[in-house]
């Protein structure tokens, strides 16, 4: 099992053991695990699927 973890281009983490992603009404939506979501406003900036990390560009105001 592929679980990932994702953080900010800041390198601060916004959520661990995250199996899926999807994007939805233009925010992501990071599912772990345990089926719990968390939504972001931003954009991927890059994954890397050997290191189990996601890393996301927060959208600024």
């Amino acid at each position: 099992m592929c679980l990932s973890t994702v953080w900010t281009a800041e390198r601060q983490p916004v959520c661990k053991n995250v199996a899926s992603v999807t994007q939805k009404d233009g925010q992501l939506v990071f599912t772990d695990i345990m089926g719990i979501p968390t939504v972001v406003n931003g954009q991927i900036e890059k994954i890397d699927l050997m290191e189990n990390e996601i890393i996301i560009k927060k959208a600024t105001a």
